[in-house]
């Protein structure tokens, strides 16, 4: 019997098609706006995405191989993609993780566990596909085809805020297709970004295979934080719980990579609007109050999932960045784009000074 579990596959740690079917249901259940059409906004957002891919390259001076195309997306389609990206980021390190382990579960306990994950997933994606309103997946890469390799839209999310606020939807939707586009660029004009985001992840998730005594040893640091009147989920999260040592060591640099990813799109959005997109200073300020100011049942979910604390590191991205252009320009800016090394430490997010002395120390 023993030897027979050694050469069972690698168990799926999700239900890909049950976190699928209850992330749609529970986003269906969201009203869609009445005047949501998706074939024209889809074709309109084709070729705002096209002339915004052509301003963001300009601006920051990465230039993506392909004439980028968009699609537009319901709540429960959006999961959907979501689940998959999740899979596939997940799925292979996870599947490692369970190889290198010398027992394995019972069958029927690894299903209920992929159940189990499939219900949590699901419920956090249909939260959040009645907050976004674009994506560009970071994880499509060389494997991918032509087709995958696309903007998605969250449709109804786009009309009704435009109706709430009494945005301009040509250039709210122009706004959107930059921030986007900017992220297209970041991942497709330097070829290091995407293996090195994944490097980061299959770092954290290996992390998992680890002793008993190193996961104490994050249990004794959250207690510690307790004792100290810190709050131990401030920084990550739930992971600031229970991760080890070397895993928060990976959050961090994942959460620097990322911080300044979000913080770069959102620099490089404003400048390339300032004559396409007059309201641009309106929409910017309606959805930064949107972001900061969740309700009570979010503001709890935001802390348990880290995102609260990724919140602010994206204000503090983009104060970064802000900071590099000003001292350098653009051309400064796009020096961050060179290679991992790069990259600021979360010190050096935070204090951009720090970043500018090493930077110029290396030029010397």
């Amino acid at each position: 019997m023993a030897e027979a579990s050694v050469h069972r596959n690698p168990p799926a740690f999700l239900d890909v098609e049950l976190a699928t079917h209850l992330g749609g249901v529970m986003a269906r259940r969201h009203r869609l706006p009445a005047s949501y059409r998706p074939g024209g906004l889809e074709r309109q957002l084709d070729e705002l995405t096209v002339l915004a891919q052509e301003r963001v390259a300009a601006e920051s001076r990465l230039q993506p191989p392909n004439r980028p195309s968009a699609r537009v997306v319901d709540r429960a389609d959006w999961v959907s993609l979501n689940v998959l990206s999740v899979e596939r980021l997940i799925g292979p390190p996870m599947a490692r993780v369970a190889e290198r382990r010398r027992r394995r579960p019972p069958a029927i306990l690894e299903r209920a566990s992929a159940r189990s994950s499939a219900a949590q997933l699901a419920a956090v994606l249909a939260w959040m596909s009645t907050r976004v309103l674009g994506q560009y997946d970071i994880l499509v890469g060389e494997e991918a085809s032509a087709n995958e390799d696309v903007i998605s839209y969250v449709g109804p999310n786009i009309v009704a805020l435009e109706q709430r606020h009494g945005f301009d939807p040509g250039q709210f939707r122009l706004w959107l297709a930059l921030h986007e586009t900017s992220h297209r660029a970041q991942f497709t004009g330097a070829d290091w970004v995407r293996p090195y985001f994944l490097s980061l992840v299959e770092e954290i998730v290996g992390a998992l295979a680890t002793s008993g005594s190193d996961l104490l040893v994050g249990v004794l640091r959250s207690v510690r934080a307790i004792a100290q009147g810190r709050n131990p989920m401030e920084e990550m999260g739930m992971a600031g719980l229970l991760a080890t040592d070397a895993q928060l060591k990976a959050l961090r640099r994942l959460t620097a990579l990322m911080s300044v990813l979000e913080g770069h799109g959102e620099v490089i959005m404003d400048v390339a609007a300032q004559d396409l997109v007059p309201d641009h200073g309106r929409f910017h300020d309606v959805l930064r109050t949107r972001r900061s100011s969740p309700g009570a049942p979010a503001r709890v979910l935001n802390q348990i999932l880290g995102l609260e604390a990724k919140l602010r590191q994206y204000d503090d991205g983009e104060r970064f960045v802000r900071r590099l252009r000003q001292a350098g320009g653009p051309e400064l800016v796009r020096q961050l784009f060179d290679g991992p090394d790069q990259m600021p430490s979360l010190a050096e997010l935070l204090d951009p000074e720090m970043w500018l002395e090493r930077s110029s120390s290396s030029t010397r």
